[in-house]
């Protein structure tokens, strides 16, 4: 859940671009291929910067994925205020502000204007300047189907293994089906049901009559979209203290699109590890994953000897 950005910032531009607990996986799909202009390319790997120069960790996190998806399309997405050139990858720009702090980071990462600027792929590598790769596999995950894959998490949080994994999973390393994205973005389905959030209501605590009242008139108002539409979640999801977008494409995303697909935590250990290295690795037979995130973080050790030299 970690976020390659910095302490401060705004919102100022969420009225602009917001218009956009279940972990149990579905069942993978068949890919989208085809758009208007005819076949889209097949992946992109994006990796966010919001500052120069890169750290040591980071220059080598540059050189695995050089060298393992040196075939791949590659970007570099930026502030505005900033002017990045990097070798072999080409460069997107977004509003400073979506890069000031994780709140702005995570309305980036939930708003159309991302996903549309790349329309002309079927899905996005998600690759944050503190991610590793050990392999060229990236067509392989993507022939998976999934909508949205990223290292599993831990029923405990963070480093704690001990109640096992739990859902899929960590944005900082993440492959995404990009019209799949937009679907959510676009949806028109209501956050929850009428029934479910009509039954109460907080107001009128001194009044049983008029809150009996209230909740008949909830229903109706709720179905109307009234507080319960995503441009309304997405208002109050990036406002909250623990608004992190990648907890949205796992627990949320569904709610608005009941099509969206991720994989169990346990076929996710394949793609990317992050805390627990060690546990997962053994979890995963004891094979290295495609790749990881946060590696000098979480056990820098157990990943030292993989480092490209």
């Amino acid at each position: 859940m970690d976020s390659p950005l910095g302490e401060s910032g705004s919102g100022r531009d969420r009225a602009q671009f917001m218009e956009c607990a279940n972990p149990n996986a579905a069942a993978p799909h068949a890919t989208r291929v085809h758009d208007s202009r005819g076949r889209k390319k097949r992946v992109a790997v994006v990796t966010p910067v919001h500052r120069l120069p890169l750290t040591a960790e980071g220059e080598i996190s540059l050189k695995h994925l050089r060298f393992h998806l040196g075939k791949f399309d590659k970007y570099i997405i930026a502030p505005q205020k900033m002017s990045v050139s990097f070798p072999e990858f080409r460069s997107k720009y977004f509003k400073d502000v979506f890069f000031a702090d994780i709140s702005g980071y995570t309305k980036l990462l939930l708003a159309k204007q991302f996903y549309q600027a790349f329309a002309d792929y079927e899905y996005i590598l998600i690759y944050q300047p503190d991610c590793l790769v050990f392999s060229d596999d990236l067509e392989y995950w993507c022939d998976k189907g999934w909508d949205y894959v990223g290292a599993p998490w831990f029923r405990n949080h963070e480093n704690d293994s001990t109640g096992g994994l739990w859902a899929v999973g960590n944005g900082g390393l993440s492959l995404r089906n990009v019209s799949s994205a937009l679907a959510v973005l676009r949806s028109k389905m209501l956050y929850d049901t009428s029934a479910e959030r009509g039954r109460s209501t907080r107001y009128f605590p001194a009044s049983p009559r008029l809150r009996t009242i209230a909740c008949k008139i909830k229903p109706y108002v709720l179905r109307l979209g009234y507080r319960n539409t995503l441009n309304w979640y997405l208002k109050q999801f990036t406002n909250g203290s623990n608004s992190q977008e990648d907890r949205f494409w796992a627990f949320d995303a569904r709610r608005f699109a009941p099509e969206f697909r991720i994989p169990d935590p346990h076929e996710a250990v394949g793609f990317s590890f992050e805390c627990a290295p060690r546990y997962c690795h053994k979890a995963n037979s004891e094979r290295l994953p495609f790749g990881c995130h946060a590696w000098a973080k979480w056990d820098r050790e157990f990943w030292e000897p993989h480092l490209l030299k």
